[in-house]
């Protein structure tokens, strides 16, 4: 099992290297954005996109969390076999994703209808033609979750880690090269191009394994159906996370035009801090979390509640920068080209809701985790759903009173009520005598949660003071602010995360 300083390591080079590709992330959307605006044009894009991402989510998170349980559980029995049935999964995801991919090329008319029923008719023949160039990425994808899943289950995180790096250089330098000459057909090359760089870049750690193409199922029938008897659930919640992504969509093409951009652009924005800070946290404890609850349930339960607090603590002060300075962010972020003031008012009104919900994004990923490492994935199926089926009732209710803002508002509300589903069927599980713990994630939280009403109300008083300076000056005052404050209440206070954050250990 990793020691301590192998954890900090690990979490401290994926921050690291996932800052870079976000910020790489960061500069491909404002160069789309200075290209196409928050458009009738960008819209096309960001509508096209979503079947290939709902397809390669659905096969390739599935993978990438699934892989991972299963793969440690073969490997202490027999490592030489674990790489071979690898090899037999990737090779039939492979099959099920070229099927998928020519099945949506057949069919492509009546499923843009369903994500874009707001479209114009030649809006709509756009989004078919950028769909059809988009749907070959579904193939790469699938590949980089698979060797993702295997490199991070071999605790190898760097080349994973890049994965983002390699695909925004790429589409950054597509839309810079043939957006002017090709328009979004031109992005849309590059988007596929940038997912298979994602492979590329795994490829030459990948190999060390053994992992190879396999022909022939039929000698492998047995282990594939149990197999899927597993993944099926992990899937199918895969598939409905993505949901909430294209029923926000689906929803904003009925608003007014450059709303899916705007939603798109705020999304994009909220994932910098989790990119950056929280997603590391969660890709390195999960390999640890699924050793510990292959030993016992107790050494899981301790391990999962030390990450969640660590989450809760990073999330908060990310967060209250985002809420006070959220228009200056967008301003900076995007606000050049095409993207005029009026973009820049749109986008803010759904960051500000997903701003005031970031650490539950954090805290459902990680669950999810949780339950796929106690392989109680039906449990983290049935929540996906439920969540679902909120954010599609919240979403159109909201959106009438609140446009995009009420969209992004529904989403953090579903991410909200899936993140306690899962936390209260892990207190419901635990035995009576090692329900302490629990106690101590609710008194941190309250203590967090004081800390923060009282940094904001400070912070929102003294930042109008902070406007007359120049955007990038006023964000780092803000941010000064915020973290100083942040870290000498918890001292304060005691909060136990701050030095928590530092004895994460598998023992």
């Amino acid at each position: 099992m990793p020691t301590l300083s192998h954890v900090i390591k690990s979490v401290g080079l994926v921050t690291i290297i996932a800052a870079i590709g976000k910020v790489l992330g960061f500069g491909r959307e404002s160069i789309i954005a200075a290209y196409f605006g928050a458009s009738s044009m960008a819209d096309v894009f960001f509508v096209a996109s979503l079947i290939p991402t709902i397809l390669f989510t659905a096969l390739g998170s599935g993978l990438q969390a699934g892989v991972i349980p299963i793969y440690l559980e073969k490997k202490a029995k027999n490592p030489k076999s674990a790489d071979e049935f690898i090899s037999v999964l990737g090779s039939f995801f492979m099959l099920v994703a070229g099927v998928m991919t020519i099945a949506c090329m057949i069919f492509v008319k009546p499923l843009v209808m369903v994500v874009a029923p707001g479209f114009s008719e030649s809006e709509l023949a756009l989004t078919e033609s950028l769909t059809r160039i988009m749907l070959p990425s579904l193939l790469f994808f699938t590949l980089s979750y698979m060797a993702t899943g295997v490199l991070n289950a071999n605790k190898r995180f760097i080349l994973p880690a890049l994965t983002s790096t390699a695909q925004n250089t790429v589409i950054i330098l597509a839309t810079v090269l043939f957006a002017a000459a090709f328009g979004v057909e031109g992005l849309a090359w590059g988007f596929v191009f940038g997912a298979a760089s994602q492979f590329l870049i795994q490829y030459p750690s990948l190999k060390r394994y053994g992992i190879r193409p396999i022909i022939s199922f039929l000698p492998h029938k047995r282990q594939i159906i149990q197999t899927l008897h597993t993944f099926y659930p992990i899937i199918i919640a895969a598939l409905a996370l993505q949901l909430n992504s294209v029923i926000d969509r689906i929803i904003a093409t009925s608003l007014e035009t450059g709303s899916v951009s705007a939603l798109n652009y705020a999304n994009r924005l909220l994932w910098l801090p989790l990119s950056i800070v929280l997603t590391p946290l969660i890709t390195v404890l999960y390999p640890s979390i699924v050793e510990r609850a292959l030993i016992s349930y107790q050494s899981f339960l301790n391990l999962t509640l030390k990450g969640l607090k660590s989450l809760i603590f990073l999330a908060i002060p990310f967060m209250l920068v985002m809420l006070i300075s959220g228009n200056s962010l967008i301003t900076l972020a995007f606000q050049r080209g095409a993207f005029d003031a009026s973009a820049t008012e749109t986008t803010y009104a759904a960051f500000f809701f997903y701003s005031a919900c970031l650490p539950f994004f954090a805290l459902r990923d990680y669950l999810m985790n949780a339950f796929y490492a106690l392989k109680k994935t039906k449990v983290a199926m049935y929540s996906c759903l439920i969540a679902v089926l909120l954010n599609v009732l919240l979403s159109w209710v909201l959106s009438r009173y609140l446009g995009v803002g009420g969209i992004a508002l529904a989403s953090g509300i579903s991410m909200l009520l899936q993140s306690l589903y899962l936390f209260s069927f892990l207190w419901l599980k635990t035995k009576r005598e090692d329900i302490a713990a629990f106690r101590e994630v609710f008194q941190e939280s309250g203590k967090l949660i004081i800390i923060g009403s009282i940094i904001y109300g400070l912070a929102l008083w003294i930042h109008p003071l902070t406007l007359p300076f120049p955007i990038i000056v006023e964000l780092v005052i803000i941010s000064l602010l915020v973290f100083g404050l942040y870290i000498a209440l918890s001292m304060l206070f005691k909060v136990t995360s701050l030095q928590g954050l530092r004895k994460i250990k598998s023992n």
